[in-house]
């Protein structure tokens, strides 16, 4: 007998806000690490981010979850910041991260995240709530 391959996916459509950035710092941990990331948002100005890494899955060493911060300030002064929450995986130099993002002005996001830890590159896509 033949069991049926399943592919399990999903897809996330609707405006979406771009960030192109580049990893500024990294720290390794017992724990996992923290990854910092400065970049240029389209909608909020500068921006500043963190991630802290857990080496939490007990199955695997290239997933696991995060938790992290962000901060921005536009062109006109106005800052926001946000927490943000969730899990990464790892594949080759790729890392990915799916996080659910809180900001102070009152805006939610689902973001999605591509870092190549080989040339310091960062692209994320937000979607909101």
């Amino acid at each position: 007998m033949i069991a049926p391959l399943l592919t399990f996916g999903f897809e996330v459509i609707g405006d979406e806000v771009n960030l192109s950035g580049k990893i500024t710092s990294t720290t390794l941990t017992d724990e996992g690490g923290i990854i910092n990331v400065v970049s240029d948002n389209e909608i909020y100005g500068k921006t500043w981010l963190t991630y802290n890494i857990d080496l939490d899955n007990p199955n695997s060493v290239n997933q696991g979850s995060f938790q992290g911060r962000a901060t921005a300030i536009n062109n006109d002064g106005s800052r926001v910041s946000s927490t943000r929450q969730g899990v990464w995986s790892r594949d080759g130099y790729i890392y990915s991260f799916y996080s659910l993002d809180d900001v102070s002005d009152g805006n939610q996001y689902i973001c999605i995240t591509t870092m190549n830890v080989k040339d310091d590159s960062v692209e994320m896509k937000f979607y909101p709530k």
